[in-house]
């Protein structure tokens, strides 16, 4: 599967010496932000693709599908995002056996990571948060963990509720030097 991730120079600079790159939580804001989904995702991930390698615990994130339009990230846009004016950062084209990725829908987990339940339509989202909303707190967690599956569903479909399948997020568990197939640089513009 071709896929492609935007990696600050540091991240670049690790995976040419040695060869491998693995996610350090430790070096990410979503360590504070986001840790509930993360170790959703990894359970997830545990279940659909097998248990990571020894001494890896969150994966590495790419992009199988940015917009509809196009299947990599457009620099000129993802230049304003990322990092603070002057930074380098490096997109990487990657081949990743399928068998080793799990996809999901980058809108529906903008909505897990703010707590939110995952429906297709206005009438479904008052249902399930009326159902939500009268389960004890342990049934809660069981009735979201269940629901967030739905962030998996990558096929398009776009209604007057939601837009799914726009953009396709990639997660797998460690990159290594030779999938990476062509390496493009780009300065950030941002003023983060």
């Amino acid at each position: 599967m071709k896929l492609w991730t935007i990696q600050p120079e540091n991240i670049f600079n690790e995976l040419q010496s040695t060869g491998l790159y693995r996610c350090d939580i430790n070096k990410s804001f979503m360590k504070e932000y986001a840790l509930v989904q993360y170790d959703w995702l990894v359970m997830q991930m545990r279940k659909r693709l097998g248990n990571p390698p020894e001494c890896v615990n969150y994966p590495v994130w790419a992009w199988k599908k940015w917009r509809f339009d196009h299947d990599m990230p457009d620099l000129r846009a993802e230049r304003w995002y990322y990092g603070a004016k002057g930074e380098k950062f490096f997109r990487l084209e990657i081949e990743i056996s399928d068998s080793q990725v799990l996809l999901s829908d980058f809108d529906a987990w903008s909505v897990m990571l703010n707590e939110g339940l995952l429906s297709y339509s206005e009438h479904e989202d008052s249902e399930l948060e009326k159902i939500y909303n009268a389960l004890s707190d342990d049934e809660k967690i069981i009735f979201r963990s269940k629901n967030w599956e739905r962030v998996f569903a990558v096929t398009p479909l776009n209604n007057e509720w939601m837009c799914r399948g726009e953009s396709i997020q990639a997660t797998f568990w460690e990159l290594r030097i030779e999938q990476v197939k062509k390496v493009k640089m780009f300065i950030s513009v941002s003023n983060h």
